[in-house]
């Protein structure tokens, strides 16, 4: 995908030591703890975007650039590089509910230059 391509991504975020945090995917797996498509899926939490057009927060943006229809990625991004406060208007991908977003906000305000978000996506579509 290039500048101006149309993606849905699905998206699973994790604080840096793999705790779950929220995505268009909602299922955890009890034995492995990784993240399944289950009944709880929901399509309104894909994220779409244009590629280039700075509503991705810019990790994000750069990391699709050259993935295909179906491909995926597991993006590291510094938390500083990730959100902004207000969480509401950082960039996306962003959680929906309350907890994750408090979750978001104090990993922003703890400040650890060593702390990281990362991002499993799918690219599901692209235009």
């Amino acid at each position: 995908m290039t500048e101006g391509s149309k993606v849905y991504l699905q998206w699973i975020l994790r604080r840096s030591n793999g705790y779950y945090v929220d995505g268009s995917i909602k299922l955890l797996s009890t034995k492995s703890g990784a993240v399944a498509v289950g009944d709880n899926f929901d399509e309104r939490d894909i994220f779409v975007f244009t590629v280039g057009d700075g509503t991705a927060m810019p990790g994000i943006d750069a990391g699709v650039r050259g993935m295909k229809q179906g491909g995926s990625r597991r993006l590291v991004l510094p938390i500083k590089q990730a959100f902004t406060l207000p969480i509401d208007k950082s960039a996306g991908p962003l959680p929906s509910g309350y907890g994750p977003r408090q979750q978001i906000t104090r990993e922003i305000q703890r400040e650890d230059p060593y702390n990281y978000f990362y991002f499993e996506v799918e690219a599901t579509r692209v235009r």
